[in-house]
């Protein structure tokens, strides 16, 4: 079942009937009357629950007017620099304008997938599987820890740091902003900052951990919309760009056994 505009597919069960609006086509199961693929008729009766696809309703987008550069391709991978406020995958409000569904259509390949997060404020590089068959294997280097990442950012105030940070912090459900908090998760980042820039390398990947350290430090990340102050959640307001970017990241390649490193240009 392939995307539609670069948008996947969702799966469900149908069950009694098929529905008369919209279209379905029979999802792999061992005991459906219908095989994988076939396109399934409105209304027909079923004589058992059907997993089934669909191509969900997408509605129209107010435009993102920033977009990904293309830094590098091979068979596997594709590795862009993502601006500000252009999310990386769906955030549920924003579906149209993300890197995966602008590179799928942009390459015609429907297996484009991001295999790390970055944030929707955050700039910089984002690595990108293109083949379904190799995807787990760079996936696990993110989801093991073995990416070596490096951020810098402009700060809102001074700071004279160089070493190792160990913080908990949590973030409620529901709730947007990341708390420190002695009963969350201990995080860990290199920092070495003088001045209003720091370089930041962080060891474990926590919602918001660099905006949430450096303001615990006293010097929040320039631009930042939510720490110290939450100003709400305005997706197409463009005007203060969070002045944080993933400027490299190494590794090695679980599939040549080379070591790769990729940097935004200078």
């Amino acid at each position: 079942m392939g995307c539609r505009e670069g948008i996947s597919p969702q799966k469900t069960v149908l069950r009694g009937h098929v529905p008369s609006e919209g279209e379905y086509w029979a999802a792999r199961a061992g005991d459906s009357p219908f095989a994988e693929g076939e396109k399934l008729c409105p209304g027909q009766p079923l004589p058992r629950p059907v997993p089934a696809w669909f191509h969900p309703a997408v509605a129209e987008e107010e435009e993102i007017p920033f977009h990904h550069r293309v830094l590098f391709t091979d068979e596997d991978l594709i590795v862009v620099d993502k601006p500000h406020f252009l999310p990386t995958t769906s955030n549920g409000r924003i579906v149209r304008n993300t890197v995966q569904t602008r590179l799928r259509l942009e390459f015609g390949e429907d297996e484009i997938v991001p295999i790390h997060r970055l944030d929707r404020l955050t700039a910089g590089l984002v690595v990108c599987s293109r083949r379904r068959a190799t995807r787990g294997a760079y996936q696990q280097l993110f989801a093991q820890r073995r990416v070596r990442k490096h951020y810098r950012a402009e700060l809102s105030a001074p700071l004279d740091v160089d070493g190792l940070i160990t913080l908990p912090m949590r973030k409620k459900p529901g709730q947007r902003r990341v708390t420190v908090d002695a009963a969350g998760t201990t995080t860990r980042t290199r920092v070495r900052a003088h001045g209003r820039v720091a370089d930041l390398w962080p060891e474990t990947g926590h919602t918001h951990q660099l905006r949430v350290l450096l303001n615990h430090l006293g010097a929040p990340i320039a631009g930042d919309d939510t720490y110290p102050t939450d100003r709400g959640l305005d997706l197409y307001d463009f005007s203060r760009p969070l002045k944080l970017w993933h400027t490299s990241l190494s590794f090695t390649d679980p599939l040549q056994g080379t070591q790769r490193r990729f940097s935004l240009p200078q």
